[in-house]
């Protein structure tokens, strides 16, 4: 019994693959990455005052905290609500700018905006900041978690947290919806709907939603049950703006999505998860996780989450984490 039990230990220990390796300060919180077109540095941006901004010659670093992309806070006033407590950035680069979206929340509530800035280098306090993109109000979502891409030319935000789950909407331009009016694309019927921190990311002849499922938490005095922390699941669609279904074929309206990224060795609850089109690697999977050995310890709140990447695979037409 004793070595059935080892076999089962180990079994779930090596479920998934060692994370990356990460040097410098490798602190982040629902991060967004990306490369400068002009030199390959790597930028890293997370939730934190003025939106923490992270930068490294390489992908493990040594990644160097370079200050507050918008060090005055946003544009955007929301009553209860620190302009500076920005979070879940989302960058991305077209026609010679860089856009971020951003989040201003009041935790646990829909009183939330979805707000954006451009620059042209990223470079902390380069930034101008454009207030909200104006995606209206309503009770089935919650206005957090953007997430941007652009499908046969339109551009579209996906975005959305417990509630209703996940959201999509057209844009108008870059800066704003219009009169565009959102549409769900994903949702979770069970455990009080804990889907959010959605990612669209095309690949070959398909669009594959990835986005964090369970409980995520300051993890200092307690912690979900074993299984109910945070995940990294996807679905794929080949429109990109509706009929997402995971592996098994269930839809992702219909409580779908497979799991490819859950806890185990010292990584504990991973998820914020997106994609990066790496220059050399091709697509990689980046994250924040709280270590184990922090969770034993008592925790550390916030400032315990910590920096994971992972190369995919999709030779058999879904992403699987890669060793590195």
């Amino acid at each position: 019994m004793l070595a059935i039990f080892f076999c089962l230990f180990i079994a779930l220990a090596s479920a998934y693959p060692a994370r990356g390796p990460c040097t410098g300060d490798c602190w982040t919180h629902d991060p967004s990455m990306i490369q400068r077109e002009s030199d390959g540095t790597y930028f890293r941006f997370s939730t934190g005052t003025g939106v923490n901004t992270m930068t490294s010659p390489s992908l493990t670093g040594p990644w160097s905290d370079v200050g507050a992309a918008l060090p005055n806070g946003s544009k955007i006033t929301l009553d209860g609500v620190d302009s500076h407590d920005i979070w879940a950035p989302d960058v991305h680069y077209q026609g010679g700018t860089y856009y971020m979206y951003y989040v201003l929340s009041k935790l646990g509530t829909q009183t939330s905006q979805i707000g954006v800035a451009t620059s042209k280098t990223m470079e902390p306090g380069s930034w101008t900041d454009h207030g909200i993109i104006g995606i209206p109000a309503n009770s089935a979502y919650n206005r957090i978690d953007p997430n941007w891409i652009s499908i046969n030319g339109q551009q579209y935000l996906q975005f959305g947290s417990y509630w209703q789950d996940i959201y999509q909407v057209a844009l108008e331009s870059p800066l704003g919806v219009g009169f565009n009016t959102p549409h769900q694309i994903a949702y979770n019927a069970s455990l009080n709907h804990r889907v959010e921190g959605s990612f669209l990311y095309q690949h070959g002849g398909f669009y594959y939603l990835f986005f964090s499922g369970g409980i995520a938490g300051s993890y200092t005095a307690t912690y979900p049950a074993q299984g109910e922390e945070y995940r990294v699941h996807v679905c794929r669609s080949a429109s990109g703006t509706g009929h997402f279904v995971d592996e098994s074929g269930r839809s992702c309206l219909e409580s779908g999505g497979t799991i490819i990224l859950a806890s185990h060795d010292q990584v504990y609850a991973p998820g914020g998860q997106g994609v990066l089109t790496d220059k050399d690697l091709g697509p990689v999977l980046y994250y924040h996780y709280y270590p184990l050995s922090v969770k034993q310890s008592g925790g550390n709140g916030i400032a315990g989450y910590m920096y994971g990447w992972n190369e995919l695979d999709f030779s058999t037409g879904w992403p699987v984490v890669k060793a590195v």
